[in-house]
C-alpha cells in the first residue's frame, strides 16, 4: 500500500484544543523514550477502535494500517493488555504473525514498533499508545519504564479530555476521529449491498489494500456517494 501524503493532526488543528495534555504526553514521549514517532488510540470494543492524537503522519499511517488490515501490535496490546515489543519489523516471526501489516511496515520505513496498553487506576482497557523507530532498535530499561510511564499517564488523561459530559461535541467531531467516518461508510455499504455490518467492514478494509487508499479517504467518497455499491444478486438468480 503506498504512503498517502495526508498529514497527522497539525499543532493548529482546532480540534486538537481539547487535547492538550494529551498532545503533550504523545510528544514529550518522544525525548524521554528515544523513538522517531507516537501516537495514541482508544478502543470502544476489540474491533472499534480510532486514532485520537498522531505526532506526525508516520505514525498516523502506521495506526490506520492496522485499522484497514485488521491486525498489528496495538490491536495486540490491546486485547493481551501487555505490551507489545518489536525490535524490528523485518524480523521472519513478525511476518508470521502479521503477514499482512509487517511487510507494509517495513515499505514504509518503520523498523521499530513498541505498543504499550493505556493505565487506568481500576485495571480497565481504554486505547493503546502505539510507539516507532525508523531503525530496527530494543528499548533499554530507562526507555521501557520511560514508556510505561507515559501510558499510565495517558490513560486518564485522555478519558478526562474526551469525556462528552464535560466536552460535549468531541465525539462527534470528524477531525477528531476520522475512523468514525469509516462506520458510516461501511453502514452506508451494508444497506446498499444487503449484507451485516460486519461484513461491509470486512469488504471496506479489504476494497481499500486492494485499490492502495487510505480507508478514510474511501469512506469519504462512500459518503458523498462518489462510490456506490448495487445490490447483489442472490446466488442461483444470475442469468
Amino acid at each position: 500500500m503506498t504512503h498517502g501524503e495526508d498529514p497527522a493532526h497539525r499543532n493548529d488543528d482546532p480540534a486538537l484544543m481539547l487535547l492538550g495534555r494529551t498532545r503533550a504526553l504523545c510528544e514529550g514521549c518522544l525525548a524521554t523514550v528515544g523513538v522517531d514517532g507516537s501516537a495514541v488510540a482508544v478502543f470502544a470494543g476489540d474491533t472499534t477502535r480510532d486514532l485520537v492524537y498522531a505526532t506526525n503522519s508516520t505514525a498516523e499511517r502506521i495506526d490506520e494500517l492496522q485499522f484497514t488490515l485488521g491486525e498489528g501490535p496495538c490491536l495486540a496490546a490491546y486485547r493481551s493488555h501487555r505490551p507489545e515489543l518489536h525490535a524490528d519489523m523485518a524480523d521472519p516471526g513478525v511476518s508470521v504473525r502479521w503477514p499482512a501489516f509487517a511487510p507494509e511496515l517495513v515499505a514504509l520505513g518503520v523498523r521499530g514498533i513498541y505498543a504499550f496498553p493505556l493505565g487506568l487506576w481500576n485495571g480497565g482497557r481504554v486505547g493503546v499508545l502505539e510507539l516507532y523507530s525508523d531503525k530496527p532498535r530494543t528499548l533499554d530499561v530507562a526507555q521501557y519504564r520511560a514508556a510505561e510511564d507515559c501510558a499510565a499517564r495517558l490513560g486518564p488523561t485522555v478519558l478526562e479530555e474526551l469525556d462528552p459530559t464535560r466536552y460535549p461535541s468531541v465525539w462527534t467531531d470528524p477531525a477528531l476521529f476520522p475512523h468514525g467516518n469509516v462506520h458510516v461508510a461501511a453502514g452506508m455499504m451494508a444497506g446498499q449491498l444487503r449484507i451485516s455490518p460486519a461484513d461491509a467492514i470486512s469488504r471496506l478494509r479489504a476494497m481499500a489494500f486492494a485499490e492502495e487508499r487510505r480507508i478514510t479517504a474511501l469512506a469519504e467518497d462512500i459518503i458523498a456517494a462518489r462510490v456506490t455499491f448495487p445490490p447483489e444478486e442472490p446466488r442461483g438468480e444470475r442469468g
